[in-house]
C-alpha cells in the first residue's frame, strides 16, 4: 500500500494506528457533528480527510468577518521534540485576503505537518481552529459555518474523529521548518505569553 507521499502528495498532518504504530487504514469521514464544551455552548467539530482538510479550512475562515486575528500555536520544535510548554505568535487586524493567501501558500505547514495549530478569530469573536490532528472546530456552532461545510459535500452526522481514536501519530515535514520561518516574517507575528 503506498503512502501519499508515494503518491505524490503530501502526508496527513495525523493519522490513526494501531497499538504498534502501524497505520490502521481509519480516514476522517466528510462529516461534523455539533458537540457542547464546557460552559455550555456548542462547538461544531469537522472532520475530513487530509487531501481535503485546507479547501475545508480555506472556506470556514472564509465565513469570519475581518478584521482577523491570526494565532499560530508551536506545539513541536522537529528537532527537539514536544515543547514543554505551546508557544504562542499572534498577528492582529489581518485582512481576509491576507489569512486566506496564508492558508493557501503555507499549507504544508499548516495542513501537513502535526508541529502546529491554527485559531483565526473574526471581528465578531467567532473562529476556526484547526488543530495538531487535523481536526477542525468551529465556534460557536452557527448557521454560517454550516452552510459552508454543506456546500464542500460534508453530512451533519455522528462520526469518531481523529481526537476520539485510541492511538494517533502525528507527523512532521523537515520542508515545512523554512515554511515556519517564512510565515512567522510574512506576518509579523509576535511572541504572546499567555497568562
Amino acid at each position: 500500500m503506498k503512502t501519499a507521499q508515494q503518491a505524490g502528495g503530501l502526508p496527513p498532518k495525523a493519522q490513526s494506528v494501531d497499538r504498534s504504530g502501524a497505520p490502521d487504514g481509519y480516514i476522517p469521514p466528510m462529516a461534523f457533528k455539533a458537540q457542547v464544551v464546557q460552559g455550555g455552548f456548542t462547538r461544531l467539530v469537522i472532520s475530513t480527510p487530509s487531501n481535503r482538510l485546507a479547501l475545508v479550512h480555506q472556506a470556514l475562515v472564509a465565513v469570519l468577518r475581518p478584521p482577523l486575528k491570526f494565532l499560530y500555536v508551536r506545539m513541536t520544535d522537529r528537532q527537539t521534540g514536544q515543547l514543554p510548554k505551546p508557544e504562542h505568535y499572534v498577528a492582529v487586524d489581518v485582512t481576509a485576503e491576507r489569512v486566506a493567501g496564508v492558508l493557501r501558500d503555507y499549507t504544508q505547514l499548516l495542513h501537513h505537518d502535526g508541529r502546529c495549530q491554527v485559531w483565526v478569530r473574526g471581528a465578531d469573536g467567532d473562529q476556526i481552529v484547526l488543530e495538531e490532528l487535523g481536526c477542525l472546530y468551529a465556534y460557536p456552532d452557527d448557521l454560517g459555518f454550516r452552510d459552508a461545510l454543506q456546500a464542500m459535500g460534508l453530512l451533519d452526522v455522528a462520526h469518531q474523529s481523529m481526537d476520539e481514536r485510541d492511538f494517533v501519530k502525528v507527523g512532521f515535514l523537515s520542508e515545512a521548518d523554512a515554511e515556519e520561518e517564512k510565515l512567522m516574517q510574512d506576518l509579523s507575528l509576535t511572541r504572546w505569553e499567555r497568562g
